[in-house]
């Protein structure tokens, strides 16, 4: 069974004339980017194609464009295909681009969020102070104590991202970064300074974060289409407050990248795709992972929709599964850890067991496999307090989209029962 994640880079990624083609072949992107000039303020497909790498390379540039394009390829996509991920991750920046394809956000509410993100990263500290590089070829720990080593009472450098086994990114004063590389470079490393112009994820941005929390705290979230795992903690998002606290402290904390992967590998995804410009992420996987597909937009469009028609043509959604999905998205009203670990945790555990059960037997769901997933979903949003309407169109959502429409009258005593779920005995 083809399970797949989307990626989403972040910045670094950007390079001129990125998406031309893209813009130039579909009306939607171009309505997207002409959307997107509006929110902005500026012409932001001129800076990309101007050919003016070190003006796309400032922040406050680079993060509004590499969202912007990513955004567009997977809209884009939508228009020709139907798609069914498993997850979707996104590398620090990207982790807006994931939140927002998976209709946390308005596309013009987390543009704004971009924008904001990327304007007071710029200004954290002063221009040539702060720099990152890539350190290839090491453990982790090494790197770690390195930075340790090097920093001191007034600078410092941290591992900003573990991006694989044997990479990871510093980020700190630009001095330290310098001699951190230098040093490390004689121990076997292979180092590459990146284009960015701040620090980031380190405490350098602290000042900047908390800026960006109250942004964070004025912007409306819907419940999640398809899972997100977060780069904080690389654990799946369950509802809009706990984006809230992530996203309040993803500024200052490491990517845990490695780990995202790892995490989603676990669940049983066998194919990744990137969506975005170039190919950082899915040359990532393919140094630890040989045995896993992983795809780039740029480099291999015709592969991508081929695996998307094979997905399709394998096998629909079953209820089991969507039901699953569902339940993992809905915000939660309901902060009673009692209730919420009988009426949500619980039952989801039991069929999250059956769904592995069924993919293990190659079986298709049964009836009674069905009522089981209902009655789960049921609880949960009863525990969460769902209000009616939206459980109404959810439960439409999934009957549709498995294609097992004449099952819903079957079902709806269970779907729209009216007692509650979470006081029983």
């Amino acid at each position: 069974m083809i399970k797949i994640a989307l990626l989403f880079p972040g910045q670094g990624s950007q390079y001129t004339m990125m998406g031309k083609a893209l813009y130039e072949s579909s009306p939607e992107v171009r309505e997207i980017f002409h959307r997107t000039n509006e929110i902005l303020g500026y012409d932001l497909l001129g800076i990309i194609n101007e050919g003016n790498l070190e003006k796309l390379t400032r922040t406050e540039y680079a993060q509004p464009a590499i969202f912007a394009y990513s955004y567009a390829i997977f809209q884009s996509i939508c228009k020709e295909k139907q798609f069914f991920p498993s997850f979707m991750a996104g590398h620090s920046l990207g982790e807006f681009t994931a939140l927002t394809c998976a209709e946390v956000f308005r596309y013009e509410d987390a543009l704004r969020l971009v924008m904001e993100r990327a304007t007071i990263m710029q200004q954290a500290t002063s221009d040539g102070f702060g720099g990152m590089a890539a350190i290839n070829g090491l453990h982790p720990l090494l790197v770690e104590e390195e930075c340790d080593r090097v920093s001191n009472g007034e600078d410092k450098i941290v591992v900003a991202n573990y991006n694989s086994s044997n990479q990871v990114v510093i980020s700190g004063a630009n001095s330290l970064v310098k001699v951190a590389t230098e040093n490390l470079a004689k121990i076997g490393a292979i180092t590459i300074p990146l284009k960015v112009s701040a620090p980031f994820h380190t405490p350098y941005l602290e000042l900047s974060n908390q800026m960006f929390q109250r942004a964070i705290a004025q912007t409306q979230m819907a419940g999640l289409k398809w899972p997100v795992i977060s780069n904080v903690d690389a654990k799946p998002y369950y509802h809009p407050a706990e984006i809230r606290d992530r996203l309040n402290v993803q500024m200052t904390s490491a990517v845990r990248w490695k780990e995202t992967i790892d995490y989603m590998l676990r669940q049983g995804v066998n194919t990744f795709i990137e969506l975005g410009p170039k190919t950082a992420l899915t040359n990532l996987i393919k140094r630890d992972f040989s045995h896993v597909r992983a795809y780039s937009y740029e480099d291999n469009y015709e592969q991508i929709m081929s695996i998307i028609d094979e997905q399709v043509a394998e096998k629909r959604p079953s209820v089991v599964s969507r039901s699953l999905g569902i339940a993992v998205c809905m915000r939660n009203e309901n902060w009673d850890d009692a209730e919420y670990q009988k009426g949500v945790i619980e039952p989801y555990r039991k069929i999250q067991a059956l769904g592995n059960k069924l993919e293990e037997e190659g079986r298709e769901e049964s009836f009674e496999d069905i009522k089981q997933a209902i009655e789960m979903l049921r609880s949960v949003f009863v525990t969460k307090k769902v209000p009616l309407e939206e459980q109404k169109e959810r439960f439409t959502q999934i009957f549709d989209e498995t294609k097992k429409r004449h099952l819903f009258d079957d079902f709806a005593p269970i779907m729209f029962a009216e007692k509650e779920v979470v006081n029983e005995k």
